[in-house]
């Protein structure tokens, strides 16, 4: 791998590091306001919804080329590699059960777990239908057959990206 290519992909990872971070701590400055920060609301939140958006991201990049090698680096090791962290997990878990509240700690540790995993399958299933949707679209325009001539009735055709122009349209592309 020559050198400007590890550059890029580092400063990707960066990027992405930094941006992941600055999300996680406004989001949980905004959470923590809304709910309060007697339990950890924020980091579950901040946590299911990192875990979703890298399922759906992991699906289009092994499925397009939408997230190419080093954008792949830049959302899922930078961005949501910064947004989510097992660490965060485990403080929330431990300041929990540091204060006595074993059932909230148990709560907030099953709750992580498991949700984690149904948003992981939740993301794989919508990256998979995204991904579903996009390729019929594909599909659709592609097989469809030419039906009609290259000029509308007004004899009027776009050059440019072969669409035909409406009459009115193609009076105002003539001036």
């Amino acid at each position: 791998m020559n050198t400007l290519s590890t550059r890029r992909r580092l400063l990707a990872v960066f990027a992405g590091g930094f941006c992941g971070a600055l999300a996680r701590a406004l989001l949980s400055v905004l959470i923590q306001s809304h709910l309060g920060s007697g339990w950890p609301y924020d980091i579950l939140l901040i946590n299911l919804s990192g875990a979703l958006l890298l399922a759906f991201c992991t699906v289009l990049a092994d499925a397009t080329t939408l997230l190419a090698p080093t954008r792949r680096l830049f959302v899922n090791v930078g961005f949501i590699g910064a947004y989510t962290t097992f660490s965060s997990l485990a403080m929330g878990d431990v300041l929990l059960l540091a204060h006595g509240d074993w059932l909230p700690a148990f709560l907030y540790l099953i709750l992580s777990i498991v949700g984690g995993c149904i948003v992981i399958l939740l993301g794989d299933w919508l990256g998979q239908l995204f991904l579903q949707r996009v390729r019929h679209r594909a599909h659709k325009v592609a097989s469809r057959p030419l039906t009609r001539p290259l000029s509308d009735q007004s004899g009027v055709v776009d050059i440019d990206d072969d669409l035909l122009l409406p009459e009115q349209d193609a009076r105002r592309w003539r001036q």
